[in-house]
């Protein structure tokens, strides 16, 4: 693991737990889109109120658009477990 400024830590390995999966779901029920997000990389994470989770995913859009993304996901959990996006980051390929 390696610590940057602002406390936020780096996995030594972006490895992917069942948590983070539940995260990401959880996370993207705010969404109004009919799309899929596949996590497969844990970028970093960051004890605040809670905790704070940086976790890239490939996300499949369906309908008209139909394209994939990498999209990076900053989700908070807070100390009652409450799950929020704070932002999604999309780069197209």
């Amino acid at each position: 693991m390696t610590d940057l400024d602002g406390g936020i830590t780096i996995p030594d390995a972006p490895t992917i737990t069942d948590e983070h999966k539940k995260l990401v779901e959880e996370a993207r029920k705010t969404l109004d889109d009919s799309s899929e997000a596949i996590p497969f990389a844990l970028l970093g994470t960051q004890v605040v109120a809670g905790t704070n989770y940086w976790i890239l995913c490939k996300v499949n859009m369906f309908g008209p658009t139909q394209s994939k993304k990498l999209v990076t996901y900053k989700i908070n959990k807070n100390p009652q477990d409450e799950v929020t996006l704070l932002e999604a980051t999309t780069f197209e390929f």
